[in-house]
C-alpha cells in the first residue's frame, strides 16, 4: 500500500523529505540523464510525487512528439488505484494495480530506473529491507533507488501494541523496580521483538537504548546498510553509492534512505554526491522535525541572526520534538525547503 493519505500540509516534515529527494534528482540530472528514467514509485491518492518529478526532472515530457522516459505508479489496493487513474496529472503516468514486489518481479528495465519503495507497514519491516537491497543487483547500472521505512519503535509488538506497564519493569535514572528480574524494561522488550522481526539483520551489539524513538530510525538505517553493502559485494561490474538518509517525524518517526548503483570504481559520481549539500549517510542521518510556525515567526528567523532575542520566547521550550532537536537549528538547515501552504479557491 502507498503511503497516508493525509495532505502534505499536515506532514510539514514529509514535504521537506520528499524535497531534499527532488534536490538530489537534480544534483544528478545532468550526469546521469535523468529525463530519459524509468520513474516507479508508488504515488499515494494524489500522484505528487510524478508531478514533481515531471516537473523538476522531465521524465514524461514530450519531445519531437515522443514521450521521454517513463512513469509508473504502483498502487496494491483496488479504490486507491482507481482514485489514482482519475487523479492522474499527466496522461505520461501509467498506473498499474499490483504490489511493488509483483511489478518489479515481472518487469525487465529497458533502462536505468529511479525506484521509490514507499513503505509504511512495520510489520514487513525484514522483507522490506532484502527487497531493497536484492534491488540493487537486479536494476541496471546508473539506477537511483530510495526507501521509507516505519521509524516507530512502538509498533514493533504482534498488532502495533506494546505490553502494559504490569509486565515490564521500571528503570528512571539508575533507579529501578523491585521486579528488575523478572520482567524486562521497555527498551529490553522492544529489542527482543526487533531481533525476532529482524531475525539474521540484526548485528551483533545492538543495545535496549538503540529502542528509544530518537535512536530506533538510524538503527533501522544501518541495519539497511549492512544488507545493501553486503549485496553489493557480489557484484563485480557495480558500486553502492549513498546519498541520502533522513530522520523524520510528522504523524510517527519514517525513515529514508537513498543510493546510486553506480559503475565499479566511478570516482566522479562518488564526488558529485559528496559535493551536494545535503549529502547524508545512514549512519549519519539527517533529522527533518522543522517547527509549525506562522509567518511572522518564519520571516523574523529567516532574516535575523539573532532570532531567540527577536522572539521574544524560547521556540524549544513550545514545540513537542519526538526526535530530540533544537526547532531553530533544524529550520535553519532546511529554511529554503520549508513549504509554505495557501488557500486558493478555485
Amino acid at each position: 500500500m502507498s503511503g497516508s493519505s493525509l495532505p502534505y500540509k499536515l506532514r510539514p516534515n514529509k514535504a521537506v523529505d520528499r524535497e531534499l529527494f527532488l534536490s538530489l534528482l537534480m544534483r544528478l540530472a545532468p550526469k546521469l540523464g535523468l529525463e530519459k528514467y524509468h520513474y516507479v514509485s508508488l504515488g499515494g491518492p494524489f500522484l505528487e510525487d510524478f508531478r514533481l518529478v515531471h516537473s523538476r526532472v522531465g521524465i514524461g515530457r514530450k519531445r519531437n512528439g515522443r514521450t521521454v522516459g517513463r512513469l509508473t505508479c504502483v498502487e496494491s489496493e483496488l479504490e486507491i488505484h482507481k482514485r489514482q487513474k482519475f487523479n492522474r496529472p499527466l496522461a505520461a503516468i501509467r498506473c498499474v494495480h499490483s504490489t511493488l514486489e509483483k511489478f518489479l518481479d515481472q518487469t525487465t528495465f529497458a533502462t536505468p530506473a529511479i525506484i521509490w519503495f514507499d513503505y509504511t507497514a512495520p510489520k514487513d519491516i525484514a522483507s522490506q529491507i532484502q527487497r531493497f537491497a536484492a534491488t540493487v543487483g537486479t536494476v541496471p547500472v546508473g539506477s537511483v533507488l530510495r526507501v521509507t521505512l516505519n521509524g516507530n519503535p512502538t509498533s514493533l509488538g504482534s498488532g502495533g501494541e506494546e505490553p502494559s506497564g504490569k509486565d515490564l519493569s521500571v528503570e528512571v535514572d539508575g533507579e529501578v523496580s523491585s521486579d528488575r528480574a523478572q520482567k524486562p524494561t521497555k527498551a529490553e522488550w522492544r529489542l527482543e521483538e526487533f531481533r525476532q522481526r529482524l531475525g539474521a539483520l540484526v548485528p551483533a551489539g545492538i543495545a535496549p537504548e538503540a529502542m528509544t524513538h530518537k535512536k530506533y530510525g538510524p538503527t533501522l538505517l544501518g541495519v539497511l546498510k549492512l544488507s545493501v553493502d553486503k549485496q553489493a559485494l557480489s557484484f563485480s561490474d557495480r558500486q553502492v553509492v549513498w546519498a541520502l538518509a533522513t530522520h523524520y517525524a510528522d504523524e510517527q518517526p519514517m525513515v529514508t534512505a537513498a543510493l546510486v548503483v553506480a559503475p565499479k570504481g566511478d570516482s566522479d559520481l562518488e564526488k558529485l554526491v559528496r559535493g551536494w549539500e545535503f549529502f547524508s549517510k545512514p549512519e549519519d542521518p539527517h533529522r527533518v522535525e522543522l517547527p509549525a510556525l506562522s509567518s511572522l515567526e518564519r520571516l523574523t528567523l529567516e532574516s535575523s541572526s539573532y532570532a531567540h532575542r527577536r522572539l521574544g520566547f524560547d521556540l524549544a521550550k513550545v514545540v513537542d520534538s519526538k526526535l530530540g532537536t533544537d526547532p531553530v537549528d533544524s529550520f535553519r538547515k532546511f529554511y529554503r525547503l520549508y513549504p509554505h501552504f495557501s488557500r486558493v479557491d478555485l
